[in-house]
């Protein structure tokens, strides 16, 4: 099995590091300040809420319109997510600061959300110019979503353009999100397990069609779903090899 690649995502960045076991357990270190390489240029992603946090941003980091321009287009204000080429006053800075911390993700701990499944339709990463925080898994309506793990319900909810949604806190600050459902059986506060029934495929939100929209984040940062869960050959390579550019 080839090594994954580096994953960066918006602010936080995580290596993984994989032994040469196809099962093996997979440790990822998180870094704050890890500073990312894009199209030539070093510095980090933002999601760009709203103009007072992309103002703050290219002053925090004192770069310029032109070099942010010459990264994402002329049009950068008017986009989701946002890369900020640092300064090499900045790059020095966060060079000297030190903030990680390790997650240690067991042999089986995560499973498929869906059982039977052929292929997944979008990968994480940039798509259609903004950012799509997990990965798309195509099933017919009324197909039942598994727990990937143990955990504890934390959210039950119509969440805007995802629909109908589960969110379940498993450990370490970490969170799987189960998006575009037609029903949800588990209710918030629920302790469920591996492999529990907790939902139902559906379209609900802003769907194109029956799926399941699956997400990893720590804590409010999305991660490459990807990296957790077993290999599948139902993936393809370029998928698990897919960069954020």
């Amino acid at each position: 099995m080839k090594q994954k690649p580096i994953i960066n995502t918006l602010i936080l960045s995580f290596v993984l590091i994989l032994s040469p076991s196809l099962h093996s357990s997979e440790t990822i270190v998180v870094d704050n300040n890890k500073i990312i390489e894009y199209k030539g240029y070093s510095g980090q992603w933002i999601v760009n809420s709203s103009p007072e946090l992309l103002e703050n941003a290219i002053k925090t980091y004192s770069t310029g319109e032109k070099d942010i321009a010459a990264v994402n287009g002329s049009d950068f204000r008017n986009k989701k997510t946002v890369f900020i080429p640092f300064s090499q006053s900045y790059i020095a800075y966060v060079k000297n600061r030190a903030s990680c911390g390790t997650i240690t993700v067991g042999e089986n701990e995560f499973i498929w959300p869906i059982a039977d499944f052929d292929r997944i339709s979008s990968s994480f990463g940039r798509r259609w110019g903004s950012f799509h925080e997990g990965i798309d898994i195509p099933a017919g309506r009324g197909i039942p979503i598994l727990a990937v793990s143990g955990g504890r319900v934390v959210y039950r909810g119509y969440a805007g353009n995802l629909g109908h949604t589960l969110t379940i806190e498993h450990r370490e600050n970490m969170f799987t999100r189960y998006c575009h459902c037609s029903e949800l059986i588990a209710k918030e506060g629920d302790i469920v397990k591996q492999g529990q029934v907790i939902a139902y495929v559906g379209s609900s939100g802003n769907s194109t069609g029956n799926h399941l929209h699956f997400e990893v984040r720590y804590g409010e940062f999305p991660l490459n779903p990807l990296d957790f869960l077993p290999f599948s050959p139902c993936v393809k390579e370029a998928q698990y090899m897919k960069k954020l550019d």
